[in-house]
C-alpha cells in the first residue's frame, strides 16, 4: 500500500520519464543493483558530483566533506542518466553488468555504518582534544526498496573536560555543546531518503552527506557538519526527466528557529532541448542549466561584543599608552556565552551562474566521456566573476571483474572578488576565520572580508587580476559482477592557480572486501599557498588538514568492533571567553610583535579517537549477494567531512 500511494504520488512525473525507464527496463532485466554508495550515483544536472566527504555531523570532525561530489549524472550536464543507459535504443535482455559510471571513492568519510539492515548500541571511550569522553549510541538503519532510514540518539557523556588549561572531572554528564542549539536535535536523523541519487526522483534528509551543485564552481563538497560542537539536517532534492529537472540543497532544515544562522542554499536548474526532437544519446544528455547560491546569513566582519564595533584590518600596536594605560592593541573580543560562535555582522554572499555540457562518447558500457562549461558571477558588493571548462571521462573494462576508471580535467580562469568553491568543505569554520598564512592584515579576516574585500574595516579586496587555473581528479574501483560488490578503491584530486593560497589536495583509499574487517582513509587539504606547501610540514598538525581513518571489525554475528580517528574542528575555548585577533603583524615602535598578547585562533583543529563495541543485530537474509551498499549509506554511513 505505501508503495501504491508513493507511486501515485509521483505519477505526474513518470509520465515524462516513460521512454527512459523503458529502455532501463530492457536494457537491465537482472536483478536490482544494491543500493550503491552515497556518491556514486550522481543525479545532479550540469554537476559534476563530489565524492562523499561529510564531516562530522555526529561527531563532527571534518569529516572530509572535502570530497565527495554530488552531482552528475543523472539530470542535466548530469548525464541524463536513465535516457542513456544502454544508449538511446532499446536492447534486448542482457547479462552483461551494468555500466559503472558514478562517484567510485567516498573521500571524508568518518565512520563506517553497517551495510545491511541492522538494530544496536555501540558503547566506548572516546577523546575530543583533551576532552575524554564515553560514547553511547543505540540506532537501526532499514534499506527497503523504496526507500532508506537509519536513526540514532548519541549521547557523549563528558569523563574529565580539559577545555583551556585546567582540567576537571565531567560527573559523566550529556556533553553540553552536543545539544545547546535547536539545529543539534536533528542529529537523530542520520538519513531518510527516498530514490537514490541517480534516480529520476531523490530526496533526502541528511547529516552525514556533503552537497555539490552543478560542477563545483561555487558550492563544492559542501559540509554543514564540520564543527564538533554543533549538527545540522540537511535537505538535497533531486528530480529530472527527459527534457529538464532540477537540484536543491539547504544545509538545514531548522529554518523556524530565529537564532538558526545556518541559511545556505542553493539550486540548479536546467533543460535538455535537443530531447524534444530526437532519443539519441547525444541529443538526451545536451543541457543547459542555470544556477543560483546564496548564504543568507554570512559573517561580514568579527564584532568585538553583541553591540560592539566590528574588529578592523589594521591600526594596531602593541604597547599601551603610558598616560592611560590603556592598549593600543584593541583587537579583543568575546563570545556569546550560550552558543560560544562569535558575534557577527551579517550580510548576503549570493552567486549566480550558466552552465552547458553534452556527451562525446559513448561506447556501449566501455566508455562514456562529456564536456562541459560553466560561468559564474557573485552578485554581492565586492563580487567577481569565474569561468570554467572540462572533461569528464568515465571507463569500465571487464565483466566478472569490473575495473572502473573515473577521470576529470579542468581549467579554470577567475577575476578578483571570485573564488571557486567558495562554499567548500570548510566554509562553517572559514567563514568566521579565513586564517591564510602570511595575512597582510593585522587581524584574521573572516572569509567575505578575504575574498571579496571590506573597506569599510580596513580589509582591501585583492588586486590580482585575471588568475588561471585547473582541477584534476582520478578515482579507480574494482567491482566483482556489479557495482554492489566493491572490493576496493582509491584516488586523489589537486587543484591550483596562479593566485594565492588556492592549492587543494585529497587522497583516499577504502578496502570493503572482506566483511570481518572493512576500513578506509582519508586525507584533505585545502588553501595552502601552492603545490609544494600542501606536501610539507606534519599532517597532524597543518590547521588546513583532514586526516581521516578508520577499521570496522566483526568479532561475533551479534559483537563488532569499530576504531575512527579524525581531525575536526572545535571552539578553542569555552563560551563567552575572551579572544585575541590581533597577530604578529601587529608591532610597537621597535618593530617587534608583543610578546603578551599572542593570536588567539576561534577554531582549533584537534584529534578525535572513537573506539567502540557495538552489540546489535545484522538483518543478512539468506543471499548476501544482495547486499544494500548505496553510495549514500556505505561506508559513509555515519558522516563524512
Amino acid at each position: 500500500m505505501k508503495r501504491l500511494t508513493l507511486f501515485c504520488l509521483c505519477l505526474w512525473w513518470t509520465a515524462g520519464t516513460a521512454n527512459a525507464q523503458e529502455q532501463i527496463t530492457e536494457s537491465e532485466p537482472a536483478p536490482p543493483e544494491a543500493t550503491s554508495t552515497a556518491a556514486d550515483a550522481e543525479a545532479t544536472p550540469s554537476a559534476e558530483g563530489t565524492t562523499a566527504a561529510e564531516v562530522p555531523s555526529d561527531e563532527q570532525t571534518v569529516e572530509a566533506s572535502v570530497s565527495d561530489e554530488t552531482g552528475g549524472d543523472a539530470a542535466v550536464a548530469a548525464e541524463g542518466e536513465s535516457a542513456e543507459v544502454e544508449g538511446s535504443e532499446a536492447e534486448p535482455a542482457s547479462t552483461e553488468p551494468k555500466f559503472i559510471k558514478g562517484n567510485l571513492i567516498h573521500v571524508g568519510t568518518r565512520k563506517m555504518l553497517s551495510r545491511y539492515d541492522h538494530i544496536g548500541i555501540s558503547t566506548g571511550p572516546a577523546l575530543i582534544g583533551r576532552d575524554v569522553l564515553l560514547n553511547v549510541d543505540p540506532g537501526f538503519a532499514y534499506y527497503g526498496d523504496m526507500f532508506a532510514v537509519a536513526m540514532h540518539v548519541p549521547m557523549r557523556l563528558l569523563a574529565i573536560g580539559n577545555l583551556g588549561d585546567e582540567a576537571e572531572f565531567g560527573e559523566m554528564r550529556v556533553r553540553r555543546e552536543d545539544w545547546d542549539e535547536v539545529s543539534d536535535f536533528g542529529k537523530i536523523v542520520r538519513f531518510f531518503s527516498i530514490g537514490r541519487k541517480e534516480d529520476n526522483f531523490y530526496l533526502t534528509l541528511n547529516s552525514l552527506r556533503p552537497a555539490t551543485i552543478g560542477h563545483g564552481q561555487v558550492l563544492d563538497k559542501y559540509q554543514p557538519n564540520i564543527d564538533v560542537d554543533r549538527s545540522m539536517l540537511g535537505l538535497i532534492f533531486d528530480a529530472y526527466n527527459d527534457y529538464g529537472g532540477f537540484q536543491f540543497q539547504m544545509n538545514d532544515v531548522m529554518w523556524f528557529d530565529p537564532d538558526n544562522v545556518n541559511k545556505v542554499i542553493g539550486g540548479l536548474g536546467f533543460l535538455k532541448p535537443l530531447s524534444l526532437f530526437s532519443d539519441h544519446w547525444f541529443a538526451t544528455s545536451f543541457s543547459v542549466g542555470a544556477e543560483y547560491i546564496t548564504d543568507l546569513r554570512a559573517p561580514k566582519c568579527i564584532k568585538k561584543s553583541a553591540d560592539g564595533p566590528c574588529v578592523q584590518g589594521s591600526g594596531y600596536a602593541a604597547g599601551f599608552d603610558p598616560y592611560t594605560g590603556e592598549y593600543y592593541d584593541d583587537s579583543f573580543i568575546r563570545t556569546d556565552s550560550t552558543t560560544g560562535l562569535p558575534f557577527v555582522e551579517e550580510t548576503t554572499v549570493t552567486a549566480a551562474g550558466l552552465s552547458i555540457e553534452a556527451k562525446v562518447l559513448k561506447v556501449s558500457r566501455f566508455a562514456d566521456v562529456k564536456v562541459y562549461g560553466t560561468y559564474h558571477q557573485f552578485l554581492n558588493e565586492g563580487g567577481g566573476a569565474g569561468a570554467a571548462g572540462g572533461i569528464l571521462g568515465r571507463f569500465n573494462a571487464g565483466t566478472k571483474w569490473i575495473n572502473s576508471f573515473r577521470i576529470r580535467t579542468e581549467y579554470r580562469n577567475f577575476g578578483d572578488g571570485f573564488q571557486p568553491a567558495y562554499f567548500d568543505s570548510l566554509y562553517e569554520t572559514e567563514k568566521y576565520s579565513f586564517a591564510a598564512e602570511n595575512t597582510r592584515y593585522q587581524t584574521t579576516p573572516t572569509k567575505f572580508q578575504a575574498v571579496f574585500g571590506d573597506p569599510e574595516n580596513g580589509f582591501e579586496r585583492e588586486n590580482l587580476g585575471t588568475r588561471h587555473g585547473y582541477n584534476v581528479e582520478f578515482s579507480y574501483g574494482l567491482f566483482r559482477n556489479s557495482r554492489s560488490s566493491k572490493k576496493i578503491a582509491f584516488g586523489f584530486g589537486l587543484q591550483d592557480s596562479t593566485g594565492y593560497f588556492d592549492s587543494s589536495f585529497y587522497a583516499h583509499l577504502e578496502f570493503p572486501a572482506f566483511d570481518l574487517l572493512e576500513f578506509f582513509s582519508s586525507y584533505i587539504k585545502t588553501n595552502a599557498r601552492d603545490v609544494a606547501s600542501l606536501f610539507e610540514g606534519n599532517p597532524l598538525e597543518a590547521d588546513n588538514a583532514v586526516l581521516l581513518a578508520g577499521v570496522r571489525m566483526t568479532i561475533l554475528p551479534f559483537l563488532f568492533v569499530n576504531a575512527h580517528f579524525a581531525k575536526s574542528f572545535r571552539s578553542t575555548r569555552s563560551p563567552g571567553s575572551e579572544y585575541h585577533l590581533g597577530n604578529g603583524n601587529i608591532v610597537n615602535d621597535a618593530g617587534e610583535p608583543s610578546t603578551m598578547f599572542p593570536y588567539d585562533r576561534l577554531y582549533e583543529n584537534v584529534p578525535t579517537v572513537f573506539l567502540e563495541v557495538e552489540m546489535g543485530w545484522d538483518y543478512r537474509g539468506d543471499d548476501e549477494e544482495e547486499l544494500v551498499e548505496d553510495e549514500e549509506f556505505l561506508p559513509i554511513g555515519e558522516e563524512e567531512l
